[in-house]
């Protein structure tokens, strides 16, 4: 045992939190991938410092360089894990580089007059040894991870998908290289499919995924097919499924590939790839709090009858904006003005005829403007939850 080593060991222990929270942030600022963590992410990150920084510690202070087989397991499991949310190889272990310099200057900046040059140089070479050997379990940990994500392509499409939704890709590169490696060709702005079973006492199985998948003209996540027919993704998440799909399978296809496997959706169509953690949050909500009689004549919801239900239900993050510009689409637009004034008439008067008599107009032409409406919006304004969503969404307009 070293004495000065371990006196110093003792105030660092007490400063531990800031500098660890130094080490992260000098790994944020180095590392792109690392900028854009948050929440469990970020705090994984820590955890993983103070254990490592205070292994080290350990170590230095009793003079011993030996790392024993838990920490070589530990290091395995973080290598795994990396592999498995995508971050890149090369990044995590520049982090621990980085990480491990700033306690070394840390050290030998504020502990200078307390401790020898060879306790210095000790220290420094420990970080070296552990280095390389937490670089050695890493690598191997990560390269066996990814030969098994990959072999299972059924598999690893679904962890792809997952880690979208947790927003666990940060990095284009890093998902470009992810998609390469599964012979995947994602669109740019893909449809995100939030399904769940008609009846709240059906669990969601893989058989009725697969029908899913099936009636939307797709191909099931456990067939082969060439890398150019692959441009979706699907996932399951407690009694919900999750599908990445093409911009050609738009509402009228999910409303009959819904419909006909009694499932009940929620289709946000044209998000972007960072979005679709967002996106999921969006839906899943949407689904959690729509009246039974937002599914009238349908089977699945779109971003404006999300958009109005995290408006009603007071989400910190509703848009009132995003409600007028989902529901009304191209009747905000100066050339259908005129359609969105029948609308308007027929949801305050509740009747074409007297709608018709408000704005001076035949009724018959009131008539082919409420069909209008109803064509360019998707909403049939004689629906209750219609009705709702398009009187909200006018009112906000003229709010506005």
């Amino acid at each position: 045992m070293y004495p000065a080593r371990v006196a110093v060991v003792a105030k660092i222990e007490s400063e531990m939190g800031p500098v660890v929270a130094s080490a992260v942030q000098a790994v944020r600022d180095t590392i792109p991938v690392y900028r854009t963590l948050h929440g469990p992410q970020l705090a994984d990150v820590e955890a993983i410092a103070y254990w490592s920084l205070r292994r080290l510690l350990t170590l230095w202070a009793g003079g011993d360089r030996t790392i024993d087989r838990r920490d070589h397991s530990r290091f395995r499991a973080i290598g795994a894990a990396r592999a498995a949310d995508g971050r890149p190889l090369a990044d995590v272990l520049r982090a621990y580089r980085v990480a491990s310099s700033v306690f070394v200057r840390h050290v030998a900046t504020e502990y200078l007059d307390v401790l020898e040059p060879p306790d210095i140089a000790e220290l420094s070479l420990g970080v070296l040894d552990a280095i390389d050997a937490i670089s050695e379990e890493i690598i191997d940990a990560y390269v066996v991870a990814r030969e098994q994500l990959t072999s299972n392509r059924a598999q690893a499409h679904a962890v792809l998908l997952d880690d979208l939704v947790a927003g666990r890709h940060n990095s284009p590169g890093a998902l470009t290289d992810r998609t390469r490696e599964l012979d995947l060709e994602l669109p740019t702005r893909p449809n995100l499919l939030v399904v769940q079973s008609a009846d709240a006492g059906r669990p969601m199985s893989d058989d009725t995924v697969e029908s899913l998948v099936l009636a939307l003209g797709l191909v099931p996540p456990d067939r082969s097919t060439a890398s150019s027919q692959r441009s979706h993704l699907c996932t399951r998440r407690e009694h919900r499924a999750i599908l990445l799909l093409p911009s050609s399978v738009g509402r009228n296809e999910a409303h009959a590939a819904c419909a006909e496997s009694t499932l009940r959706g929620c289709l946000l169509e044209s998000s972007t790839v960072a979005d679709i953690g967002s996106s999921w949050r969006l839906a899943t909500e949407a689904l959690d709090t729509a009246p039974d009689h937002a599914f009238d004549g349908r089977a699945v919801l779109d971003r404006g009858d999300a958009q109005l239900l995290s408006l009603l239900t007071a989400r910190p993050d509703a848009d009132t904006g995003e409600v007028v510009r989902t529901v009304l689409g191209p009747l905000t637009e100066a050339a259908h003005e005129h359609i969105l004034q029948g609308l308007s008439a027929f949801i305050a008067t509740g009747t074409a005829t007297a709608a018709a008599t408000r704005l001076h107009v035949h009724p018959q032409t009131l008539r082919y403007r409420l069909r209008r409406a109803q064509e360019l919006t998707g909403r049939d304004p004689r629906s209750a939850w219609h009705r709702l969503a398009l009187d909200t969404a006018i009112q906000l307009r003229q709010l506005g």
